[in-house]
């Protein structure tokens, strides 16, 4: 019994087969093409702001127990 694999999708530049990623993009092995999956942009910003918020409460911490350099 052999195992067929069926590629659903291929690269619109250069029409390689690709294998969706766990959230449903894909990055071409052939060319880089990326695609992203649904909701990445959102992800990556809500992210963005999750670090931005605890480098900040760290950096208030570092500044009252005085481990912050002074320029």
């Amino acid at each position: 019994m052999s195992s067929q694999v069926h590629h659903s999708r291929y690269c619109p530049t250069c029409g390689t087969p690709v294998k969706d990623g766990p959230r449903g993009g894909y990055v071409c092995t052939l060319c880089y093409t990326v695609e992203e999956p649904p909701g990445a942009v959102t992800d990556r910003t809500e992210w963005r702001h999750t670090k931005q918020r605890r480098l900040a409460a760290a950096r208030a911490v570092w500044e009252r127990e005085g481990l912050l350099a002074a320029d």
